[in-house]
């Protein structure tokens, strides 16, 4: 009997498949040059849709990677003022350590980013948008991945290779020793991206820059 050829899962496309494989390229995320945060929402505000009272969860959460979806209530607020001028507003931008995405942007990717990540509803301005919460890290290899010192005192990264085993199944992670500020993203992340022609990120392939 002749084997058949392995379907894709049945939530996936077979271009979605094949985009999830191509994991052999890493970039660090990073914004545009001259970008803006997109709404006009501050980190207390965002603690109190929480029920945050003291912003503890807020200040650990891209440490410890706690889920917020079950705490978060879908709502609204501005547009930054530089929007409200006339800004063109991005697809997908930065909001603190975490993703802003366009109702179309996520879309695209609600499927990719599904095993790592949530999406926390947000009306901005007139537009339905989305906060992406990363919730993985990528383990680091440990020989290859060399720590920057100052004054004794360790400060992020000199060199940053991933495990591939670590990073097959993660369109987009952070890394421990660079720091919960980073975002990194594979192949199959900026595939979709450049595919739909978005806008609000860049893709650096300098992992361990700190610009």
């Amino acid at each position: 009997m002749t084997d058949k050829k392995q379907e894709p899962e049945s939530w996936l496309t077979s271009k979605e498949a094949e985009l999830m494989q191509k994991t052999t390229t890493i970039y660090r995320l990073k914004p545009i040059e001259n970008a803006y945060e997109v709404p006009k929402l501050d980190v207390f505000q965002f603690a109190d849709i929480l029920g945050d009272e003291y912003l503890s969860l807020v200040r650990r959460q891209p440490r410890t990677n706690e889920s917020l979806l079950e705490k978060w209530t879908p709502s609204s607020c501005k547009l930054a003022a530089a929007y409200q001028q006339g800004l063109p507003v991005p697809d997908i931008s930065f909001w603190g350590s975490y993703l802003l995405f366009s109702a179309q942007a996520y879309t695209a990717f609600k499927i990719l980013l599904a095993n790592v990540g949530e999406f926390l509803a947000l009306q901005v301005g007139a537009m339905q948008m989305y906060i992406f919460v990363p919730l993985q890290c990528a383990k680091e290899e440990a020989l290859k991945t060399i720590l920057r010192y100052e004054d004794d005192v360790q400060c992020g990264v000199e060199t940053l290779v991933f495990e591939p085993s670590s990073v097959a199944d993660k369109a987009v992670f952070k890394s421990a020793m660079y720091g919960t500020h980073g975002l990194f993203v594979t192949e199959a992340f900026k595939a979709i991206f450049e595919q739909n022609g978005f806008t609000g990120v860049a893709f650096d392939p300098d992992l361990a820059g700190i610009f």
